[in-house]
């Protein structure tokens, strides 16, 4: 008996953090005006680059120049580019949410220490 209630309170804490981080996702997103893509044009260069990278180091390494090996160079370049472009077009938004996640769970955390844990004055 007292490990299903045991249980059932891990799981409500649980829920309440991932609540907490969640919100706070949100939060910074709707405050993060306009996403990634409209604040940062320069994330398709990065794809370019690569792709370029990808065809030419395709073509100019190995025995082998066929254009499927070349295709694929140029596919995982570009993969490759624009992955780099949207992480560093979304550092701003990641770094704000992580820091507004990790203070939402730290107080969270707080919150459950307290509430078992109760601080008797006298």
């Amino acid at each position: 008996m007292r490990t299903t209630h045991a249980l059932e309170f891990d799981l409500t804490y649980l829920k309440q953090l991932i609540g907490a981080g969640l919100d706070s996702i949100e939060i910074a997103r709707r405050e993060h005006a306009g996403g990634v893509f409209a604040s940062r044009p320069g994330v398709w260069t990065p794809a370019a680059i690569g792709t370029t990278l990808g065809v030419l180091t395709a073509r100019l390494g190995g025995k082998r120049k066929s254009a499927s090996r070349t295709a694929w160079g140029g596919f995982v370049g570009g993969v490759l580019g624009i992955s780099a472009g949207v992480a560093w077009a979304s550092r701003g938004l990641v770094g704000h949410a992580a820091r507004m996640a990790t203070r939402r769970v730290n107080a969270t955390r707080d919150a459950h220490w307290l509430e078992t844990h109760p601080i008797d004055y006298a």
